[in-house]
């Protein structure tokens, strides 16, 4: 019976995530673009913990892995291409849908390869952006202009923040996942768990307005430290092959 009950804790998280991006996806068609961005926010953070709570009791399981994907689908693909259409795209036409679908398509590609190349049931770090961290950097913009100017101010600056997103989410650049909440771990850990401590502590301090830049500074200092350890490597290559002709 405990194994039974240990197997459907990460489950329910699991589907109250599924619930929450439902509510983000109704919300957004509401026109109520600031609640169906925090519906997004919060779907995330119960996508983080059904892993921890599967790690914790050993629970992993095929079917877990699936479910979580197919919600993923639902919550970060589904959800935040609905709220960017209402929120902006609409107004764009044809045009607009079809910005308006890249979330889905590449966050369908990103959670399609991920499963594929899944090796074992933790990893601590991926191959490409997480849809979950392209999503939540979405709904922050949101957030983040409707706290500032009460209204998406800088609406067109939606079209690059998508395009750039998605792009990364089918990329080679490697993010780190969720740290584990412990210094018990490696030094790696430990630090990647005191910067989410501080991030936590200046989303307190400073609420929404400090959402979005700290979102998207998540995901351009991979993208930034993924070229300089690229053009260092094409430098260790270009001296590994340059041969000296002795005069």
């Amino acid at each position: 019976m405990s194994r039974k009950i240990n197997n459907l804790v990460p489950s329910a998280f699991t589907l109250l995530n599924l619930f929450f991006g439902f509510f983000a996806i109704i919300s957004a068609i509401q026109e109520k673009y600031v609640t169906a961005s925090w519906m997004i926010i919060i779907a995330g953070i119960w996508d983080a913990l059904d892993g921890k709570v599967a790690r914790k009791t050993q629970s992993y399981s095929e079917f877990g892995i699936q479910l979580d994907s197919i919600v993923d689908m639902v919550s970060f693909g589904v959800a935040p291409a609905v709220l960017v259409y209402e929120v902006f795209f609409y107004k764009l036409g044809p045009s607009g849908i079809v910005l308006s679908f890249l979330p889905m398509m590449f966050g369908a590609i990103r959670l399609a390869r991920f499963n594929v190349t899944l090796d074992g049931f933790e990893k601590e770090s991926f191959s490409g952006l997480p849809i979950p961290a392209m999503a939540a950097t979405l709904s922050t913009y949101v957030i983040f202009n409707y706290d500032i100017w009460e209204g998406l101010k800088f609406g067109p600056l939606l079209i690059p923040l998508v395009v750039f997103l998605c792009i990364l989410m089918v990329s080679n650049v490697e993010y780190e996942g969720v740290p584990k909440f412990s210094f018990k771990e490696n030094k790696k850990n430990s630090v990647l768990f005191i910067l989410v401590l501080l991030a936590v502590a200046v989303a307190v301090v400073f609420r929404e307005r400090m959402l979005f830049p700290m979102a998207f500074g998540f995901v351009l200092f991979y993208f930034i430290r993924s070229l300089v350890l690229g053009f260092k490597e094409d430098e260790e290559d270009e001296e590994l092959f340059d041969i000296s002709i002795p005069d």
